[in-house]
This record gives C-alpha cells, structure tokens and sequence, in this order.
C-alpha cells in the first residue's frame, strides 16, 4: 500500500488541477459572454425596425424615426427609449449608413449629430441638401422641427 500512496496523491493533485482549470474556463466564458450582453444582434435590430450595417470600420444598427423634435435633448431622450445614442459627425459612419439603408425622408430636411472631435459644443445639426451635400451648425435648438437618426454600436 505504501508503494501506492505516491501515485493516489498525483491521481488526486490532478484531479484538483483539472477542476481549477474547468473552473478558470466556465469562469472566463461567463465574464466574456457578460461583456457582450449589450451587443446587439441582427434579428434584435430587425425586430426593433433598425437597419444592420455590418460595416468594415463601422458596424452599427441605424434607426429612423418618425418623430421630429426642435431640440437637441429631445432627439436624445428619443434614441435612449430605443437604447440608442444620436450618431457622431463621421464620414466613414455616414458611408456606412448610406451602404446598407436610406434616409426616409425628402430633401432638404435638419438632423441633430454629435460633434466627433472633442469641443465644448456638445450639439450640432446638419442640413441635408442631398446625400452628397450638407452642411453643418453648433445647434441644440432650432426654431423648426429636426428629424431623427440614432444608432446602436455591435
């Protein structure tokens, strides 16, 4: 028996060495899946009425919505019902948008972005003249009503 007890305690030393590194992949698949609890799919975006635009540099899911607003926190507080954010002045989003849906709307008409670059302007609009031309503004208000684009980052 004594000639044994070496080899039951590697059987056990790997038996306990086996549990901590299933533990460590439960463990490490658990908090990968809790990071991407907030991505969302592309049925999800479907069903939500969005646009999935799996983009090279962008991949977002783009919403258009009904609604017009005259200020900047109302076109805000539309997106955040959907859990969405108003999109950022970004050509290459602006690509993307445009490869994977269109805007509803006819031209000209108002919209309310971020500004991408980091000023103390925390509101803009831009004025679509076409897909290819349109200008924009530090505006959080307007004396006219807006429409409203948000998007959700995946």
């Amino acid at each position: 028996m004594k000639g044994q007890e070496p080899e039951v305690r590697l059987i056990i030393e790997k038996s306990k060495m086996l549990k901590a590194v299933i533990f460590l992949i439960l463990a490490g698949l658990i908090l990968i899946n809790y990071g991407n609890a907030d991505v969302i799919t592309k049925e999800e975006c479907i069903r939500m009425g969005g646009s999935y635009c799996p983009g090279k540099k962008f991949r977002e899911c783009y919403f258009t919505l009904k609604e017009e607003v005259s200020t900047y926190e109302e076109a805000v507080d539309l997106c955040a019902k959907k859990g969405a954010v108003i999109p950022h002045l970004s050509l290459s989003d602006y690509a993307n948008f445009l490869n994977c849906t269109k805007f509803p709307w006819k031209f000209p008409f108002i919209m309310f972005l971020q500004p991408s670059l980091p000023t103390s302007d925390k509101c803009m609009t831009a004025t679509f003249m076409d897909t290819s031309e349109f200008t924009t503004l530090s505006r959080c208000s307007l004396q006219t009503k807006a429409k409203v684009v948000c998007e959700i980052p995946f």
